[in-house]
């Protein structure tokens, strides 16, 4: 598995994770070949988030009705 540090793989995968969301490792990162903390896992979200997110789903359905 590749590993980059969160710099790189947010770039190479658009995405703009925290390190609050994603597990990592000291490792040398694969993309800009420096040693940094590297993306080894991502974290499951909490239960405030979860709930936040259904919520927001279920008011963007409701929009404008």
């Amino acid at each position: 598995m590749a590993e980059f540090c969160l710099d790189c793989y947010n770039r190479l995968h658009g995405t703009h994770l925290t390190e609050r969301e994603v597990s990592t490792e000291w490792d040398l990162c694969e993309g800009c070949g420096s040693w940094k903390p590297v993306v080894i896992s991502f974290r499951r979200p909490g239960l405030f988030t979860r709930i936040y997110y259904r919520l927001e789903a279920w008011a963007w359905e409701h929009r404008g009705q």
